[in-house]
């Protein structure tokens, strides 16, 4: 028996908010591995080409207008901690814990306006989504927060976007899903005939219900129905407080597990629009792919890996307001957005800087270290980071 058959096992048991062709598209490949086969390499392929663009979709926002928004892409299978899994899931796995980092500090970036989720998931494992669902629904009073379903939103992602400010469904996206489920896989046939017997020594009369090796017995079916209906219903309710409906319609009109077309969901009051990330990106004068785009490094970025920040790029610059001899060094906080229109230091320099209260003052050998905190905070808005 092959290491991936415990894997088999261990995620099968799992409560998983995922559409379940998903997750039984993600078995048949790991099936495969447990029998030793590597499965049709142009789909392999395929596969690693899908992942590949997607990460390089991720990066992919330019910043051509005014304002600066956060663009946080939630592709793929949603994990807790992240996984190795992007090759047989399709697009790159979402860690949700990387996740609520990168949002965190696009919420408390006072130059960000607005975040914005691109979502194109069709769930994962409920661990932390919860938690993630909470703390987006209670940044509402901080920053707007716009999810868009590019092309699918559906279980875990569904309930993750529902705690944003607004939920905009692309024309031919997918979204919904409402609902959590498990598997009990039964080997023990299977092993009976390969001449396997299995005994399982315990401690604590219910430590090993659902184990693989026996029958269901009706104690473990009622104690995996007990944890998926736990899930289940607080999954509804994250989404009632989202949605700002009452739970009894989230279980009689959302669909119970369905999911649905732009036009359906936004009916039904599961999204509020319907229109494309362009769309949504244009309120803010920013669009996608118009300028080339680069990495930071991570010494440079810190936990920022995975946020894709576009900001104003037509703003006048401190330099060209001043003197036009070239880009602006002031570290203030409107300078470094690149609204030096509203600079806090007028008439500053920032290497020769008269006024007491400015962000530049301080002994004439800071200068330099100034210029560079004010190009490294600038590089962060504008460059978008992989």
């Amino acid at each position: 028996m092959t290491p991936y058959a415990g894997i088999i096992h261990a995620v099968r048991s799992e409560v998983w908010a995922i559409q379940p062709q998903k997750l039984e598209a993600i078995l048949s490949f790991l099936q495969l591995k447990a029998e030793g086969k590597n499965g049709d390499v142009d789909l392999v392929a395929a596969i690693k080409a899908e992942a590949a663009d997607t990460r390089l979709r991720a990066q992919n926002v330019a910043a051509v207008g005014s304002g600066s928004v956060a663009v946080l892409p939630l592709y793929g299978l949603i994990l807790y901690r992240g996984s190795s899994m992007g090759d047989i899931s399709g697009p790159t796995a979402t860690s949700v814990q990387k996740f609520t980092q990168q949002f965190r500090q696009a919420v408390n970036d006072p130059n960000i306006k607005a975040i914005i989720i691109d979502v194109d998931s069709p769930g994962g494992t409920v661990e932390g989504v919860e938690e993630l669902a909470a703390e987006i629904r209670a940044s509402r009073g901080k920053k707007r927060t716009i999810a868009v379903s590019n092309c699918l939103m559906a279980s875990a992602a569904y309930y993750i976007a529902s705690a944003c400010t607004e939920i905009v469904v692309s024309p031919s996206s997918q979204t919904g899903s409402v609902g959590v489920y498990a598997a009990h896989e039964d080997d023990s046939e299977f092993l009976a005939k390969m001449g396997v017997k299995v005994s399982l020594i315990q401690f604590g009369e219910n430590k090993t219900l659902g184990n693989p090796y026996e029958p269901l017995s009706d104690a473990g079916r009622n104690n995996m129905q007990a944890s998926v209906d736990r899930y289940g219903e607080m999954f509804e309710s994250a989404v009632a407080k989202g949605r700002k409906v009452s739970v009894a319609k989230v279980h009689d009109t959302f669909g119970q597990g369905k999911i649905f077309g732009a036009q359906d969901a936004v009916k039904l009051g599961m999204a509020d629009t319907i229109g494309t990330l362009d769309d949504v990106l244009g309120r803010y004068g920013v669009s996608m792919g118009t300028a080339p785009q680069r990495s930071m490094h991570a010494a440079d970025i810190g936990a920022t890996s995975g946020v894709a920040v576009a900001a104003s790029a037509s703003a006048p610059t401190h330099a060209d307001a001043e003197d036009g001899d070239g880009d602006c060094d002031c570290p203030c906080d409107p300078c470094v957005a690149g609204d030096c229109a509203n600079c806090d230091c007028k008439g500053c320099d920032a290497e020769n800087c008269g006024k007491a209260d400015c962000p530049c003052a301080g002994a004439p050998d800071a200068s330099e270290k100034s210029k560079a905190e004010a190009a490294a905070r600038r590089r962060q808005i504008e460059i978008a980071i992989a």
